[in-house]
């Protein structure tokens, strides 16, 4: 059985509060969310979270990366694992949008 992870109360308000600009979907919002309060996790659980795909997490992940709010390195504990974490610049959007 696999760990679905609990969207925590902050994020879904960061969610539903979120006026993402035209450069972000509610999906990507929603992947920073998850990725800022589980920084490390892998595709696998934030797609089944989201009930999205891995493909959909990853695509939605690179255009994150694109805009300097996320970044993914190998893992250096499971070189088959790919990690991902907030940038700063993504970290202050976090909290901009959390306290909107």
């Amino acid at each position: 059985m696999t760990n679905i992870l609990t969207i925590p109360p902050d994020a879904r308000a960061f969610i539903l509060a979120s006026q993402p600009d035209a450069n972000m979907t509610c999906r990507q919002v929603a992947i920073l969310a998850l990725v800022a309060e589980y920084p490390g996790e892998s595709n696998k659980i934030i797609a089944e979270t989201l009930g999205v795909s891995k493909p959909v997490v990853t695509r939605s992940a690179d255009k994150l990366i694109e805009l300097g709010l996320l970044k993914r390195r190998t893992s250096i504990m499971d070189r088959r694992k790919v990690e991902m974490t907030v940038t700063p610049a993504g970290a202050r959007l976090v909290r901009e949008i959390a306290s909107a």
